[in-house]
C-alpha cells in the first residue's frame, strides 16, 4: 500500500541495476532532498518507466509514492528539461560526468535545500546553453558548491604571497608546519577563482597546467572537508579533454 504521490523537479544522480529488470536510483529533488527509488521492469521493452531516463544529471519532472519498504516508488517520469548540447560534445559531456560524481560523493543529507537544487539545476542549464569558454566550468561550479556545502574557503584574510591552508580552509602568511598548503603563486590562482561565480563571464585565463593542478587541489579539500569522500573516477579523464 502507497500514500500519496509527491510530485517534484529532480535531478539524477546515480543509477544502478537491480536484479535482471529492475533499477535503483539516487535522485536529488526540490521538495524531498536526496532520495532513492526503486522501478521495477525499468529494461522491460514496453516499460512505463524507462532505464535510459536516468543517464547521470538528467533533469526530470517525476511523481512518486512512498511504500511501506526501504525505498520509494516511482509513478511517473519525464524529461523536464532537453538538454541541447551536453550529449552531442564531448568536453561538456565530460564536465557533467565529473559533476555528476562530485555531486553524488558531497550530497550525503536527506534535507530539502531549495538553494542548493536551485544552484544545480541553474549550472546545467547554463553549461548547456554556452558556446564557448567552458573549460573553467568544473573548477568554478565545485568551488561555489563548496558555499552551499558549508565549507567555501575564507578569503577575506588573502593578501598577495599568502598560502591556502586546505585543512583550515583560509589563507595563511606563512606555511610553516602547516602539512596540507598549495603555494603561494597558486594560491592567488585559487583566490580568483574561489570569487568567481559559474554565472559570470570572468575568465581566469588559466594554463592547462594550472588548471590541472587547481582540479588536483580541488578533490584534496573535498576529501579533507568532507568524510567519506575518496578518489574521483572522472577526474582523468576531464583532464584530458579539457586543454
Amino acid at each position: 500500500m502507497m500514500n500519496n504521490p509527491d510530485k517534484t523537479r529532480a535531478i539524477v544522480l546515480k543509477a544502478i541495476k537491480y536484479g535482471d529488470n529492475s533499477l535503483i536510483v539516487k535522485l536529488l529533488t526540490e521538495q524531498n532532498g536526496l532520495q532513492s527509488f526503486m522501478i521495477k521492469g525499468a529494461y522491460n521493452k514496453n516499460a512505463k518507466i524507462r532505464a535510459a531516463l536516468f543517464q547521470p544529471l538528467t533533469l526530470l519532472d517525476i511523481v512518486s509514492a512512498k511504500s511501506h519498504g526501504d525505498l520509494s516508488y516511482l509513478k511517473e517520469a519525464s524529461v523536464e528539461y532537453s538538454y541541447q548540447t551536453i550529449p552531442f560534445i564531448i568536453n561538456k559531456n565530460a564536465i557533467v560526468l565529473f559533476l555528476c560524481e562530485l555531486l553524488s560523493k558531497s550530497i550525503q543529507d536527506s534535507e530539502t535545500d531549495l538553494e542548493l537544487f536551485d544552484f544545480v539545476h541553474h549550472s546545467l542549464t547554463q553549461l548547456d546553453e554556452i558556446e564557448n569558454n567552458y573549460a573553467d566550468y568544473p573548477l568554478k561550479f565545485s568551488m561555489e558548491l563548496s558555499h552551499y556545502l558549508g565549507f567555501s574557503p575564507n578569503l577575506s584574510g588573502y593578501k598577495p604571497g599568502f598560502v591556502f591552508d586546505l585543512e583550515e580552509g583560509c589563507f595563511r602568511h606563512d606555511g610553516s608546519g602547516i602539512t596540507y598548503i598549495i603555494d603561494n603563486q597558486l594560491s592567488s590562482v585559487f583566490y580568483n577563482l574561489c570569487k568567481c561565480s559559474i554565472f559570470d563571464d570572468y575568465c581566469l585565463n588559466l594554463t592547462n597546467t594550472e588548471r590541472r593542478q587547481l582540479l588536483d587541489v580541488v578533490i584534496t579539500y573535498y576529501k579533507m572537508h568532507i568524510g567519506g569522500f575518496n578518489d574521483m573516477k572522472s577526474t582523468d579523464i576531464l583532464k584530458t579533454v579539457l586543454q
